[in-house]
């Protein structure tokens, strides 16, 4: 009766010790997936750090003014180009004179 007890009791904390080893593998590897999302997470932190301070800097800002128009230096000109309104009207209005059911609309 001893040894039945002792058998059950070894099966039990081997059991036990078991599951506690696969708990702590499945620990480890989800310990590790974190740790490479949280380097990854730094890498990008460092990128936009510097992508931050490179936005931050007078020269960059006025070449995103200078982009847009919106900046000149003495002795400069800024040329803007608009496309006439009438030639874009037209254009509207012709393709809203074509009409699948009206073949002589087809071939203009």
């Amino acid at each position: 009766m001893l040894l039945v007890l002792g058998f059950g009791l070894g099966a039990f904390l081997v059991f036990y010790n078991i599951r506690i080893y696969q708990k702590r593998v499945e620990l480890q590897k989800r310990a590790e997936s974190l740790q490479s999302q949280i380097a990854s997470l730094e890498s990008r932190k460092n990128e936009l750090g510097s992508a931050i301070q490179v936005g931050t800097t007078q020269e960059y800002q006025e070449k995103v003014l200078r982009e847009q128009g919106l900046y000149k230096k003495q002795g400069e000109e800024v040329v803007t180009i608009i496309p006439p309104k009438q030639v874009q009207e037209e254009q509207k209005q012709q393709q809203a004179n074509r009409v699948w059911w009206n073949p002589f609309s087809w071939f203009k």
